[in-house]
C-alpha cells in the first residue's frame, strides 16, 4: 500500500513543480528548489524502505525495533516530507492560489493534540497487539501516522510562499511541549519494573532509549531555528534604534 501512494505523491509532486520551457537555455542551480525536492524525494524513500515488506518485517523481529521505524517516520520521514514543500505544488495543480495556506486559527492545536494522542495511544497495550501482526490494521495505521506527522510538522515548518500561523515563539513553545511529552514517554517505559508487552522488560527499555534521545533530535534542530528566528525578530527593533541613534548623532 505504501508503494504506490508513495509513487502518486512523486508524480504529483513532479506535475505541480512544472515550468514553461526556456527559449534561451541558463545554467541551473542548486538552490532552494533543488533542496527541496531532494528532502521530498528522501521521505519518500524512507517510507517506502521503512514500510516495504522486507524492511516492516526487519521492524516487526522486537519493540525496539518498532519503535525505530516509527520515529523514523515521525521525527524524520514526516518532517522532510513538510520540508519539499509538497502543498504549492499541489495547490498549483487544483489551480489554487498557493499562497493561501490554511488559516483556521485552531488548526496548530487540533495537529498537537492528534498528533500526540496518536502517538500516545499508539504504545496502548491493546493497540500495539493489534497492529502487531502484518495486515490491513498495521498499514492503515502507519499511514494514518505518517499524516498525521506531516499535519504536525507542517504547522512548524514554513511551506514558501505560504507562512506558518504560528509565530517563531509560538513554534517553540509548540515543538518544547511535544518533546517533553516524548520524554515523558520514555520515562515511563524505561522506568516500568515489569514489561507493559509481550517482550522482554530489557526492549523496552531500549525503545524508552530510542524515544528519549534521538527521537527529540529533530524536534530539538527545528525548536533552535525557531527560537533563533524569533530573538532576531526581537532584536531587529533594537539595533534599528541603534542605527537611527548613530545617523541622527552624525
Amino acid at each position: 500500500m505504501a508503494i504506490p501512494i508513495c509513487l502518486l505523491l512523486a508524480g504529483l509532486y513532479v506535475m505541480g513543480g512544472r515550468r514553461p520551457v526556456r527559449v534561451v537555455d541558463s545554467r541551473r542551480r542548486w538552490g532552494a528548489r533543488q533542496w527541496r525536492a531532494t528532502a521530498f524525494a528522501a521521505a519518500l524513500a524512507l517510507i517506502t524502505l521503512s514500510l516495504s515488506g522486507p524492511g516492516d518485517a526487519l521492524a516487526r523481529q522486537s519493540f525496539s525495533t518498532r519503535t525505530a521505524q516509527l520515529m523514523v517516520l515521525l521525527m524524520l520521514a514526516a518532517p522532510l516530507l513538510v520540508l519539499g514543500a509538497p502543498q504549492p505544488r499541489i495547490a498549483r495543480l487544483l489551480g489554487l492560489d498557493p499562497r493561501q495556506g490554511v488559516r483556521a486559527r485552531w488548526l496548530p492545536l487540533v495537529a498537537f493534540v492528534l498528533f500526540n494522542g496518536t502517538l500516545l495511544l499508539a504504545y496502548m497495550p491493546l493497540v500495539y497487539r493489534a497492529t502487531a501482526e502484518p495486515g490491513w490494521p498495521r498499514q492503515v495505521s502507519q499511514l494514518a501516522m505518517i499524516g498525521l506527522g506531516y499535519v504536525f510538522w507542517s504547522q512548524a515548518i514554513a511551506q514558501p510562499p505560504s507562512r506558518c500561523r504560528l509565530s517563531h515563539l509560538g513554534r517553540v513553545i509548540y515543538l518544547f511541549l511535544s518533546s517533553a511529552q516524548l520524554r515523558f514517554l520514555g520515562i515511563v517505559l524505561g522506568f516500568a519494573s515489569a514489561s507493559y508487552y509481550p517482550v522482554p522488560l530489557t526492549d523496552q527499555q531500549i525503545a524508552a532509549g530510542i524515544v528519549m534521545v534521538p527521537a527529540v533530535l529533530t524536534d530539538l534542530i527545528v525548536l533552535t531555528v525557531c527560537l533563533y528566528l524569533w530573538l532576531a525578530q526581537e532584536d531587529r527593533p533594537n539595533r534599528r534604534s541603534v542605527r537611527e541613534a548613530l545617523t541622527g548623532s552624525s
